[in-house]
């Protein structure tokens, strides 16, 4: 009697199996963290190992035997995990965290022994994280709001089901607005802010006033201004604290721009770098100086920042972007490249977003990269100087005296140092590759 060779080669079907092991440790070691606080969960690092083994080792006999050893292991798991749940539940303890991540594990060991190492690799770390995030994660939903919710779900139907229904042409003077790419583009800029301000609810921003800025500038470092210069003005002893995450809320936001640079227009990311990189660096070393004199402080810190899902919000980008993008390519036709800088001068003074994203967009359009650069440094410039000064209105001449003239500095020395070295660096870069 004969049986059919495995056809999958033995050095793949080692590998597969190694890392089925290191997938069901992985997730394991968490569930067996948690088992050393509560005795009655039913899988541990052994068992979650063996879960990810026997996925995979079932994937393994597909080619062989078809897809029966992968559904016999997966009911036979499944079985076992609910005779763990039924025992929780007769002692009232009713918790299928454990079960379902068995299960999953399973999947995860399925896929590693089908040959998709990495993506079960990478969802062998989303469930470690999400796991190990549990009361965070509680906290979390704690904190949400009915309000945060609604914005959820309103956002998430214009995402989905809205924005494919939106024209994807050209369309307005100069064939400027494309509305599926604005569409996009609000889409793209919410869910990074969102990140932001869910970062802040799991993080907590009674944490420290400057991982605060910092966890606030991914979601509006003009908010963060705004917020924390209020502060200033009720609590004058945390000035020297508010005035470092203040600043540190500011240089977050140039990587932040460099992000969605990166997905809407990638080929201008590194020359975008020159002007945002001296805005950051001198900024984060500002804060950084003011952080160890004054020393970080967690009382009576308050940042609250709207949830950036709300549809309003939303709308008010679509709007705002759209008009910048028809007043850069107005000022570039009928005023040249000064009317770009003009432009740009006053977009960016209450908006670096979508002035940044408007230029990415004329730079593929044919506007010339050493223009876009330039401007998008005067951008940033106008928005450190109107930061600067909603920090002086707002928070009172102290704050403004401790702010002002680093966000000045920092916007004068942007604008200096592109004028000068963009030409260079931009010749540096003419040869590489990446460029469109």
């Amino acid at each position: 009697m004969t049986t059919a060779p495995l056809a999958t080669p033995p050095d793949v079907a080692i590998g597969s199996l190694l890392i089925a092991t290191l997938i069901g440790a992985l997730v394991g070691l968490d569930r067996e963290r948690k088992r050393e606080r509560a005795s009655h969960l039913v899988a541990g690092v052994r068992t979650f190992t063996l879960i990810a083994l026997l996925g995979a080792a079932s994937a393994l006999l597909v080619p062989s035997f078809g897809i029966v050893p992968v559904i016999v292991a997966f009911f036979a798991t499944a079985g076992f995990m609910a005779i763990g749940y039924q025992a929780q539940a007769r002692e009232a303890r009713v918790g299928a965290t454990t079960e379902v991540a068995a299960m999953v594990t399973f999947v995860l060991g399925v896929l590693a022994g089908l040959g998709a190492q990495v993506p079960a690799l990478a969802g062998a770390v989303l469930v470690t994280g999400t796991l190990s995030l549990r009361e965070e994660l509680h906290h979390f939903a704690g904190t949400l709001t009915q309000r945060d919710l609604q914005a959820v779900v309103r956002f998430a139907v214009v995402s989905l089901v809205l924005l494919p229904l939106l024209p994807d042409a050209p369309m307005g003077p100069w064939g400027v607005w494309n509305p599926r790419t604005i569409g996009w583009l609000v889409v793209l800029i919410s869910g990074v802010s969102f990140l932001g301000y869910v970062a802040m609810h799991l993080v907590g921003v009674r944490r420290g006033i400057g991982l605060s800025g910092i966890l606030g500038g991914l979601t509006s470092s003009t908010a963060v201004t705004l917020a924390f210069a209020r502060r200033a003005r009720d609590h004058p002893a945390l000035q020297p604290s508010l005035a470092s995450g203040l600043l540190a809320a500011s240089a977050v936001a140039g990587p932040r721009l460099l992000v969605l640079l990166g997905v809407v227009a990638p080929g201008f990311v590194l020359p975008a770098s020159i002007p945002i990189l001296v805005m950051t660096v001198l900024l984060a070393m500002a804060s950084w100086g003011m952080a160890r004199r004054a020393g970080d402080r967690v009382e009576a810190n308050a940042l609250e920042v709207r949830n950036p899902l709300e549809l309003r919000s939303a709308f008010a980008f679509a709007l705002a972007f759209a008009a910048i993008v028809w007043i850069v390519r107005a000022a570039e036709t009928v005023l040249g490249e000064g009317g770009v800088l003009l432009a740009s001068l006053l977009a960016g003074l209450t908006d670096l977003d979508a002035i940044t994203l408007s230029l990415g967009e004329q730079r593929a359009s044919g506007m010339a990269t050493l223009l876009a650069v330039r401007a998008l440094a005067i951008a940033a410039a106008s928005n450190c100087l109107f930061k600067g000064v909603l920090a002086w209105s707002v928070g009172g001449s102290a704050l403004g005296r401790r702010v002002t003239l680093w966000l000045l500095t920092a916007g004068l020395v942007t604008v200096v140092a592109t004028w000068w070295l963009a030409p260079i660096a931009l010749d540096a870069l003419a040869g590489i590759s990446w460029r469109p």
